[in-house]
C-alpha cells in the first residue's frame, strides 16, 4: 500500500505560539489544521495560505483583509476568527475550534439513511440563519456553506464555521447573500429528507420523499432554492423571518427552541430498502397523483381481501375525513392498535387544504392491530381562481400566486411606455378565470434591466458592465478599511433591482483605509545649539545618517521634514506607499505589513534618503 506523503506543516510552530496539528480540510483559502495555542493553552484552528499563493501579493492582501473583517464578527452562532499574521513564508489566520458534530457527520456519509424531524431541522436552520444574519449585516457572505460547515453540540447549540478566506480568483465577483440563502435551503431539504442534493437540482420538494411533511415546508425550500437568485429571500435575516413563522405554525411546536430534540431519525419512504438515494429530483404532484391513486386502489383491493377474514372482534376505523392530520393521528392512536399511519397528498374540491380528504381503508372498515392506514391530505382544489396581480411587481405576483397554490410561473417581458419596469401587465389565464394548478401561469411583465452585482470590481469594470446594460453611472468615493482602493465597495440600488433603460446606478468606490494623522515634525535646532556641538559630535551624526541609512535626518542633503507618515507596525502598505522612519523616508516596493525599514531582509523597502 502506498504511504501518504507527510504534511509539511504538521508539527511546525508559527510565531512561537501556534503548534500545527492534523489537517482538517483544504480549499481555495489554503489548508485548515487543528492547532494548539501556547499563549492561551487552548485548541484552535489555523488556516495557512497555500504556498504557491504566498508570492501573489493580491492573494495575500485579500486573505489577510478577509481575516481582519471576520475578526470583527461576533455572535454565539459564529466560529470566531481570533487573529492573523505572517511568519516567514507562512500566511495564516487563527480561528475558534468548535467541539461537536457537523451535520454531515450526524447524518452519516451520503445521508446514511437518517433525517431530522421537521421541527428539529427548522430549529437548526434558524440557528444558522441567525448567525448568518449578523455576517450579512456586516457585508460578509459565507459563500461555501454546506453540511460540513454547521456544527451541532447535542444541547441545542448551532455554530456556523468554515468561512473561506479566499475565493476562486476566476470568479468575476464574490458570492452574494442569496448564495448563502440557496445553500441553507438545500441543507434544510437534506435535513428533513436525508437525501443529499446537487446545487443545480430543481425544484426541491421535501414532501416528494417524506409525504407527511406540511406544504409550508415545500414552499420554504422552494423559495430559497429558486434557480433565479432574485426570487429568493434577499438575505439570511429575511429568510429567518419566514423559517420562524413556519416553525411556530408546526403542530405541537415547543415555545422554546431549546426544547426541540435535535437527534436524527431513520428515513422512512415508499422506496425499497437501499434504493431511496436513487430517487433523483422530486417528482411533481401532477405526475405522482395518478400513480398514488393507483397504489391506493391496490391497497384498497388488498384490504378488501383481508376484510373477509377479519375476526368478529375487529375494530372499526373511525371517520377522520375533514379533520386535521394531528387530530386524525390522535383518534387513530386512541384505538390502541399500533396502526402504521402514512400520509400523502391529493386534490379536493370539498376539504380545505391541510385536512384529511379520505382514508384507505375507508371509514367504517374493520382493521387489526398493526394494520397500515393511508391518510390522503387535501392540498385544495386542482382548479381555482387566478388572483388579480396586474399592476403589482413581479415579485409580489409570484408570492401571491404561490400562496394560491400556483407553483409553475413563466415570465414574458414586453415593452411598456406607461408602466415602470418589473410591473405585471397581464396574466394567462386572466385574473378571475379558473386556472389549473398543474399548468403554469404566464406573467407578462414590463421589461427592464436587472442590476448586477458589482461589489469587488474595479471602477472601470463596473462602469463598463453598466454601460453594456444601458445604465448610467454615478461615482462617489469613500474610505474603506478592507476594500482596496479603486474597487467598488457599495452600490445603489442593490443587486437584483429592475431599472428602466438609462436608469442610474451609484457606485461607491474605495479610497482605501483612512490615512493616519501625521505627527508634528521636530523643530530644527537653533544656531546657538548647533554652535554648542563640537566637531566630533557633528561628524558622528553625519556618519550615522549616511553610513547605515537610519540616521537622525541631520546628515548632508537634509531637505527638511518628510511628508510621509511615520511607519506603523499594524498598517498594511501597498506598492508606492511612503513612510518616515528614524529620520529617513522609505518607499514600499510591494505589499508589506509588520516589517520595519531598518530590518528589511526581504528588500521590500527602498531608502529614499534623509528627511
Amino acid at each position: 500500500m502506498e504511504t501518504p506523503a507527510p504534511d509539511p506543516l504538521f508539527g511546525i510552530t508559527l510565531h512561537e505560539r501556534y503548534i500545527i496539528g492534523r489537517r482538517l480540510r483544504s480549499g481555495a483559502s489554503g489548508t485548515a489544521h487543528i492547532a494548539h495555542d501556547l499563549g492561551s493553552d487552548q485548541t484552535v484552528t489555523v488556516t495557512v495560505l497555500h504556498p504557491w499563493l504566498v508570492g501573489d501579493h493580491a492573494a495575500v492582501h485579500a486573505f489577510l483583509g478577509r481575516a481582519q473583517t471576520l475578526e470583527g464578527l461576533s455572535h454565539p452562532g459564529l466560529a470566531r476568527v481570533l487573529g492573523h499574521g505572517r511568519d516567514g513564508e507562512h500566511v495564516y489566520a487563527v480561528g475558534e475550534y468548535m467541539p461537536g458534530q457537523t451535520l454531515a457527520e450526524a447524518l452519516g456519509e451520503d445521508g446514511g439513511g437518517l433525517r431530522y424531524p421537521a421541527d428539529a431541522a427548522l430549529t437548526i436552520v434558524a440557528g444558522a440563519l441567525a448567525a448568518l444574519d449578523v455576517a450579512h449585516g456586516a457585508g460578509v457572505v459565507h459563500g461555501e456553506l454546506d453540511l460540513d460547515k454547521i456544527v451541532v453540540d447535542g444541547e441545542g447549540g448551532v455554530r456556523v464555521t468554515g468561512f473561506p478566506l479566499l475565493f476562486d480568483a476566476e470568479e468575476d465577483a464574490g458570492p452574494e447573500t442569496r448564495t448563502d440563502v440557496h445553500a441553507v435551503g438545500r441543507i434544510l431539504y437534506t435535513l428533513m429528507t436525508g437525501v443529499p442534493v446537487d446545487p443545480e437540482t430543481h425544484p426541491l420538494r421535501p414532501s416528494s420523499v417524506i409525504p407527511a411533511l406540511a406544504p409550508d415546508l415545500d414552499m420554504l425550500v422552494a423559495n430559497a432554492t429558486d434557480p433565479n437568485p432574485r426570487y429568493r429571500p434577499r438575505d439570511a435575516g429575511q429568510y429567518l423571518t419566514v423559517v420562524e413563522q413556519v416553525l411556530r405554525s408546526l403542530p405541537g411546536a415547543p415555545a422554546d427552541p431549546a426544547d426541540v430534540d435535535t437527534r436524527p431519525i431513520p428515513v422512512v419512504t415508499d422506496a425499497p430498502e437501499g434504493r431511496w438515494r436513487d430517487r433523483g429530483a422530486p417528482v411533481p404532484l401532477w405526475r405522482r397523483v395518478p400513480v398514488l391513486v393507483g397504489a391506493g386502489v391496490l391497497v384498497l383491493a388488498l384490504f378488501a381481501v383481508g376484510w373477509a377474514v377479519v375476526p368478529d372482534d375487529g375494530v372499526e376505523l373511525p371517520d377522520v375525513v375533514g379533520v386535521s392530520t394531528e387530530r386524525a393521528e390522535e383518534r387513530l392512536s386512541a384505538l390502541g392498535l399500533d396502526l402504521a399511519v402514512r400520509f400523502d397528498e391529493t386534490y379536493s374540491d370539498t376539504v380545505e387544504a391541510g385536512a384529511v380528504a379520505e382514508s384507505t381503508p375507508a371509514p367504517g372498515s374493520a382493521v387489526e392491530r398493526g394494520a397500515e392506514v393511508l391518510l390522503w391530505v387535501s392540498v385544495g382544489p386542482q382548479f381555482t381562481e387566478i388572483p388579480d396581480v396586474v399592476g403589482g411587481t413581479e415579485n409580489e405576483a409570484r408570492d401571491t400566486l404561490r400562496q394560491a397554490g400556483f407553483t409553475g410561473i413563466e415570465i414574458v417581458q414586453e415593452h411598456s411606455a406607461e408602466e415602470p419596469p418589473g410591473t405585471v401587465l397581464s396574466t394567462e389565464p386572466a385574473p378571475g378565470e379558473e386556472g389549473d394548478r398543474e399548468e403554469p401561469v404566464v406573467l407578462h411583465v414590463s421589461e427592464g434591466v436587472i442590476v448586477p452585482t458589482l461589489l469587488g470590481m474595479s471602477q472601470e469594470e463596473a462602469a463598463g458592465a453598466l454601460a453594456g446594460l444601458g445604465l448610467t453611472v454615478e461615482v462617489v468615493e469613500a474610505h474603506h478599511e478592507t476594500v482596496p482602493a479603486g474597487e467598488v465597495s457599495g452600490q445603489t440600488p442593490e443587486p437584483g433591482t429592475i431599472l428602466p433603460e438609462e436608469g442610474g446606478v451609484t457606485l461607491t468606490v474605495s479610497l482605501g483605509p483612512e490615512p493616519e494623522e501625521e505627527e508634528e515634525p521636530e523643530e530644527s535646532p537653533s544656531p546657538s545649539e548647533e554652535e554648542g556641538e563640537d566637531e566630533g559630535d557633528r561628524g558622528d551624526h553625519g556618519g550615522r545618517g549616511n553610513g547605515n541609512g537610519h540616521g537622525n535626518g541631520r546628515g548632508e542633503g537634509n531637505g527638511g521634514s518628510c511628508d510621509a507618515p511615520e511607519w506603523d507596525s499594524d498598517t498594511v502598505y501597498d506598492t508606492g506607499d511612503r513612510v518616515r522612519y528614524q529620520g529617513r523616508e522609505y518607499e514600499a516596493r510591494w505589499w508589506v505589513s509588520g516589517y520595519p525599514p531598518n530590518n528589511d531582509e526581504w528588500g521590500v523597502w527602498e531608502d529614499r534618503g534623509p528627511c
